[in-house]
């Protein structure tokens, strides 16, 4: 008995089952509310990066930089440079000008190593500029096996340029002799 002369009996109160389930409350202080808020927004930022990152693989394609597709892309596998070559300054060809002549500079430029197609083939990048470059780059290694088959391209892509007249340029460059007449 207690001193109030009431006895409790703890075993007992535990035992006691309401008839119908109780809604038992408690309260959680702000700072684990915080920590689980926290939480979830750390997750939620994580799913959003997983999301994203499936998205740019999807754009860029999983294999994009794998080295082995790289050495695919080239134009001339293989290619073996040598030591003492040092890249010469080339004229850009910009698609404008007449294609033999740009041709016959780039083979004066590249006399040197006029013998090596692979080298010929792999710097005649070099000496072109816009739309040409990318007409280059887009041609299919599989089918430009030897200088004469890129010349060949080269040909067929820009032939249309060999038929110009002579341009406002050209006609300002030049000059009567002295004993040519106007008429001549």
């Amino acid at each position: 008995m207690g001193a109030n002369g009431l006895s409790f009996d703890f075993q007992q109160a535990m035992r006691f089952q309401p008839a119908y389930p109780t809604k038992i409350s408690f309260t959680i202080d702000s700072t684990e509310k915080e920590s689980q808020k926290g939480k979830r927004v750390k997750e939620d930022g994580m799913n959003k990066l997983v999301a994203l990152e499936q998205r740019l693989r999807a754009l860029e394609g999983i294999h994009l930089y794998d080295p082995i597709k790289a050495a695919e892309m080239c134009l001339v596998p293989n290619i073996v440079i040598p030591k003492n070559f040092r890249v010469l300054e080339f004229v850009k060809y910009t698609g404008t000008q007449c294609p033999i002549t740009h041709l016959k500079a780039y083979c004066n430029k590249m006399a040197e190593m006029v013998n090596d197609e692979k080298l010929l083939i792999h710097f005649f990048q070099d000496s072109l500029s816009d739309a040409v470059l990318t007409w280059y780059l887009r041609l299919d290694n599989t089918k430009v096996k030897k200088w004469k088959d890129l010349v060949d391209a080269f040909m067929r892509q820009y032939k249309f340029n060999m038929d110009m007249g002579p341009g406002r340029l050209s006609l300002q460059a030049m000059e009567k002799n002295n004993k040519e007449s106007i008429r001549e």
